[in-house]
């Protein structure tokens, strides 16, 4: 019995990484390309616009939904087909970068300031149709920190996901807590989740095997009776 339950929750423990692994792959494979283009900078230095194009690009990463083509790859690809991005403000020209890298998806803005304010532009591209899917436009008055923050939530605008909380509560948006859950509550749903599965084979492979003792140990029916001789001619 030890050695058949062993058996069972070895098998789910097999199975649960790969089926995991392959939802992965799957929706991984499913995630477009896309490229960053350096931001204009108006008002700030070329550095600075740089700086901030790459936490936009990192931010992209972190949401899940884009697959990112590296700054240092889209360098290189340019330069072998004697193309510069710096200069590249419409979004003719954002496609046809687009085309040169084979991506999906351009992005491609700009970072402005003007006294203590600064303003962000930020437009998503596709690369077949090239028109504009999405287009995000903040503005933000503050210290360069509240601006970075300002920026990953350009990023999740981009792609439409609803921001971390975290990320919310440093933009000073508020956020609703959910109600805290017991010590354990979710470790104790997962391996209540295991253990089903694994009743539910163990208890299937049971009744089948006990089905078939029940019927193996029944006995058949003794036979009935000889019927006793009639005696005849008149004999006592």
């Amino acid at each position: 019995m030890k050695h058949m339950y062993k058996l069972l929750l070895t098998g789910i423990l097999l199975i649960v990484p790969a089926f995991v692994t392959a939802q992965a792959e799957a929706e991984s494979a499913e995630k477009p390309t896309a490229a960053v283009l350096d931001f204009q900078g108006l008002g700030i230095t070329n550095m600075e616009a740089v700086a901030l194009t790459q936490r936009l690009a990192g931010e992209l990463v972190n949401t899940g939904a884009l697959i990112i083509v590296e700054r240092n790859q889209i360098k290189e690809i340019l330069e072998e087909q004697g193309f510069q991005q710096s200069g590249c403000t419409t979004a003719e020209c954002a496609v046809e970068i687009g085309a040169l890298l084979g991506v999906q998806k351009m992005i491609s803005g700009s970072f402005g300031k003007v006294g203590e304010t600064y303003t962000i532009e930020a437009k998503m591209f596709s690369v077949a149709t090239g028109q504009t899917e999405r287009a995000v436009n903040k503005t933000y008055k503050g210290e360069v920190d509240g601006l970075i923050t300002q920026v990953e939530l350009v990023a999740w605008e981009l792609v439409g996901l609803d921001p971390p909380d975290d990320l919310k509560e440093r933009a000073g948006i508020s956020v609703e807590k959910p109600k805290v859950a017991k010590k354990g509550g979710k470790r104790l749903l997962f391996w209540t989740g295991v253990l089903a599965a694994a009743g539910g084979g163990a208890y299937y492979y049971l009744m089948t095997q006990q089905g078939e003792k029940q019927l193996s140990d029944l006995q058949l029916p003794p036979e009935p009776p000889a019927r006793p001789k009639l005696m005849t001619g008149g004999g006592r």
